[in-house]
């Protein structure tokens, strides 16, 4: 353990496996080329039935449709050509990512999707074209043995990152809340601090009992660099990205969704990496004792050749999916096996610069970290007490006074529509994943609206659904903080 590290930042981004980012960056286990996939993994390569070959053409948004599937159902066709997922009689090979791929599209009303358009679920990025990541990486500790921890979508994956739980979750159930404890519990009962920065959407509030802590949920745009900046930034700080295109008041841009979340340009979100590391890197005081974890929060559908351990993975807590009420189309999952790599770097002046660590990680690797940089007192589940910690990555001996200060960055798309054409990305209609955003934050939010506001008429374009969020998630915080801060 390094007494130097006081500071703990963690940004997690959306749906992009390791291979997806990084399979062509050299000296690490990435792709050779000849990886491949079948269209029907079940039967040979004819004309008909042609094999997709890695390559690193990705383009920066998915061609057609709402991207790859990633519920627990599709990442078991990825891992096997099964719905049930990997056996003894049926290990898994990766090899059905393409032909899941072609059912997603069929669900998403393109039946006959051309081979470019199916091609992209294999297609990686050259390093050049997301240079903001690949220069972090260049600079600290990229893993590339870093892996989710459920093979499947986003709310259960972004659980176990805050209470090394899904609670028996497999699937985004919105309408859920939990008080199970969480890593900004165990911070604050042992007098530490913690922070939540976001754009939009905050899912820490699911925790029922951490929305008494008011001052905790911040403004990224507003309030993370002026706390860097002032020395006030906490013990353990957690950045939610963008999930929705918006727009102020006076009709002027004000900001892309930079989850990258397929379908969204995967360039808002390396932009966004640079933002975090630069708002670090230009506060000395404060960039000394820190170090910066940015990871992914599963793979979203996009290959990656590494097949995901599946010995070893402790059910964290004896509950398995489904749970009492969930929907009959819940999975079957005894959370016994890991999700499959994404990526992952620590940043730090502590860490040695182009570093590959190969060592096993997970989420929950961070939790285990952060009791054992602060010294807190026990493990939230079995799951981050099993969990590799990283704290002997920062193993300098001085702080290094060689690290960049700024990232070089990616050439932003040019809007070329007026604000008022339906084409305007704040004017778009929501995908799939963020109609369900705004129902979960309805839900959370429904007793703190206006009168007379019912789910019938919630937004359906972008930039008044994020307006929506962040309103209501507002009106939300400042009815605990007139009631003192207590959860009624």
């Amino acid at each position: 353990m390094t007494a130097n590290i006081e500071h703990v930042v963690v940004l997690m981004l959306e749906n992009r496996s390791f291979d997806h980012i990084f399979g062509y960056r050299p000296g690490v286990r990435g792709l050779t080329g000849n990886e491949r996939n079948l269209l029907d993994p079940s039967r040979p390569e004819s004309s008909s039935n042609p094999a997709y070959v890695a390559d690193a053409n990705a383009p920066y948004a998915v061609l057609v449709g709402q991207g790859p599937g990633h519920s627990i159902q599709a990442t078991n066709y990825q891992l096997c050509n099964d719905r049930g997922g990997p056996s003894p009689r049926l290990p898994a090979t990766n090899d059905g990512f393409v032909r899941n791929y072609g059912d997603e599209l069929f669900h998403d009303r393109i039946p006959n999707p051309t081979p470019q358009q199916i091609h992209v679920v294999m297609q990686a990025f050259a390093p050049t074209r997301l240079p903001s990541i690949n220069a972090l990486a260049d600079a600290f500790c990229l893993c590339d043995n870093w892996y989710s921890e459920v093979p499947g979508p986003t709310q259960p994956n972004r659980l176990y990152m805050h209470a090394a739980t899904s609670l028996g979750a497999g699937l985004n159930e919105w309408t859920r809340q939990f008080t199970t404890r969480t890593v900004y519990d165990n911070l604050q009962a042992n007098g530490l601090t913690w922070a939540t920065y976001s754009f939009d959407q905050n899912e820490v509030l699911e925790f029922s009992q951490l929305k008494a802590s008011v001052a905790c949920f911040k403004s990224f745009e507003h309030d993370f660099v002026p706390d860097v900046q002032a020395g006030k930034l906490a013990n353990y700080s957690f950045i939610i990205p963008r999930f929705l295109n918006s727009y102020n008041a006076a009709g002027v841009t004000h900001g892309m969704a930079n989850s990258q979340h397929a379908p969204e340009d995967a360039r808002y979100a390396d932009n966004l990496i640079a933002d975090v590391y630069e708002g670090l890197r230009a506060s000395p005081a404060s960039w000394a004792s820190t170090v910066l974890i940015v990871t992914y929060d599963e793979h979203g559908g996009f290959y990656d050749h590494v097949i995901p351990p599946a010995e070893g993975v402790p059910n964290p807590d004896g509950k398995n999916s489904p749970q009492p009420g969930d929907p009959p189309y819940a999975p079957s999952f005894a959370f016994d096996r890991l999700g499959l790599r994404v990526p992952a770097i620590i940043a730090s002046p502590w860490v040695e610069a182009g570093r590959v660590d190969s060592t096993q990680y997970q989420h929950t690797s961070v939790l285990s970290t952060v009791k054992k940089l602060f010294g807190l007192p026990g493990f939230l589940t079995k799951r981050d007490e099993s969990a590799n910690s990283f704290e002997s990555v920062l193993n300098l001996s001085s702080a290094r006074t060689d690290t960049p200060l700024t990232l070089p960055r990616v050439q932003m798309p040019q809007v070329s529509v007026s604000i008022d054409d339906p084409r305007y990305p704040a004017n778009q209609p929501l995908d799939r994943d963020q109609c369900a955003l705004v129902q979960r934050v309805y839900h959370l939010t429904k007793d703190s609206q206006p009168a007379g506001f019912t789910a019938a008429i919630l937004p359906i374009r972008q930039g008044d659904a994020h307006e929506f969020v962040r309103q209501s998630l507002q009106r939300y915080l400042a009815g605990t903080q007139a009631r003192g801060g207590v959860d009624v």
